[in-house]
């Protein structure tokens, strides 16, 4: 009720006859912190402004899961639709028939209702850009996103008759600017009226003991490794026993696709990467370059995922650790929301007809497919002889030149020379006549 009353009522709101009152030893708000999570706790965004994560599924999951065996019904409640999407995927591998053991929307699904318990979702990690609950506030000077996001915080901390559960980055709880929904979370933090359970000690392996975690923390964590099924956890040298293991047991026919960094990359211009990749290539015919990708996921049968921070292809030196789980409806929608299917078929050069192309992310979130023009390895420094071979290069692609500026021995000027006739093209200066060393 406190965090309610600092969101947006101004101390006016009153427990009604269903809320459970709760002592200080036993906050209402728990705020389950998933520092320390690493790729599972980072968001997989499907807009700039919108995304979701895999520690949120997992502990939406098992958390409802405990209340169900207490009896009590839950409601969860996250800012986007994708996320709700998502966590109802998860959910289907451990539903009874088909009745579902939770209601998952956003905040216009649950408007006039209450639910013994809540888990609010906030999709907000601890490192990078935050997203709608990382910027919602009423301050002076908000807009109508933020103050919308603070109505959202307030339909998820008003729902609740008993325990509101809070999935979100501690650093960032804790560091969250005063006055802002997640300042005023930040604020009961610190007081000591929002209990906090680390994730870490969560998500382990069903052989390892938990941490000292409470009654109701050590349930859950009983309960995430029994429906998760995180099976193990590696480091950076015993995760490729593992691997070679879970390959040679694939059900399927092998098809392997993988997804590597393309030659824009440092190190991908160093030889004895280039000479890896070739290698790579001689024995799996699907090799897909993306321009900065850092996802480091093995999807295997569409039911085991391999996620955490080890390049699997390159890396065993530094200190890593991945993370093996099963579960089928989740794992597909890992795959779906990558758009592994569609990214593994990349188009042909309508030049050369090969599938030397890279993946690129554009500014608006959307992907598409590039192609290196380039006979030189990227990020080489230009030089008298290299600059007038690309001129001969790109004016073969192109089907005319424009102009606009150049001296008379620039490389412009060569490429211009270099194109047919009247393709070549200069422009004059707008207020009169033309730079000096231009066309005219």
């Amino acid at each position: 009720m406190r965090l309610a009353n600092l969101l947006a009522y101004d101390g006016l709101l009153k427990a009604g006859p269903n809320v459970r009152a709760h002592d200080a030893s036993d906050p209402e708000i728990v705020l389950v912190n998933t520092d320390g999570l690493h790729e599972l706790a980072e968001v997989l965004r499907v807009s700039s402004r919108s995304g979701w994560w895999a520690a949120g599924l997992l502990l939406s999951r098992a958390l409802v899961e405990l209340h169900t065996e207490n009896g009590e019904t839950t409601g969860v409640v996250t800012p986007f639709a994708a996320k709700a999407a998502a966590t109802l995927e998860a959910l289907r591998d451990v539903e009874p028939g088909e009745n579902p053991l939770a209601e998952v929307g956003t905040a216009h699904r649950f408007q006039g209702r209450e639910f013994p318990v809540v888990v609010f979702d906030t999709v907000e990690p601890q490192y990078g850009r935050g997203l709608w609950m990382d910027q919602a506030s009423l301050l002076p000077g908000s807009g109508r996103w933020q103050q919308a996001g603070v109505r959202l915080f307030n339909v998820a901390a008003t729902r609740v008759q008993h325990r509101l559960y809070v999935i979100a980055s501690r650093e960032r709880v804790w560091n969250a600017k005063p006055g802002t929904a997640l300042g005023h979370l930040g604020t009961l933090l610190r007081s000591g009226q929002v209990r906090g359970l680390p994730a870490t000690s969560l998500i382990t392996p069903t052989t390892w003991e938990p941490a000292n975690l409470g009654p109701e923390g050590s349930r859950l964590a009983e309960i995430l490794a029994r429906h998760v099924e995180i099976s193990d956890i590696n480091d950076e040298r015993s995760f490729y026993g593992q691997f070679g293991t879970l390959i040679s047991q694939a059900q399927h026919s092998i098809r392997i696709t993988v997804f590597v960094r393309d030659r824009s990359d440092s190190l991908q211009q160093k030889r004895h990467f280039a000479e890896a990749l070739a290698a790579l290539r001689a024995v799996v015919p699907n090799v897909i370059e993306v321009h900065q990708t850092h996802e480091k996921v093995v999807v295997i049968d569409d039911r085991i995922v391999m996620l955490g921070s080890l390049n699997t292809l390159s890396q065993e030196r530094s200190r890593e650790v991945m993370i093996t789980m099963r579960g089928h409806h989740w794992a597909r929608k890992l795959l779906t929301d990558l758009h592994a299917e569609e990214f593994s078929k990349p188009p042909r050069c309508g030049g050369c007809k090969g599938q030397q192309v890279d993946l690129r992310c554009a500014s608006d979130s959307s992907w598409y497919w590039g192609l290196f023009i380039w006979q030189f390895l990227p990020g080489g420094a230009p030089t008298k002889t290299s600059f007038p071979m690309l001129n001969a290069v790109m004016s073969g692609y192109a089907l005319a030149t424009v102009v606009i500026e150049a001296a008379c021995q620039s490389g412009a000027q060569l490429r211009a020379a270099l194109e047919a006739g009247p393709a070549a093209f200069g422009w004059g200066r707008p207020s009169g006549g033309p730079w000096p060393g231009s066309n005219p």
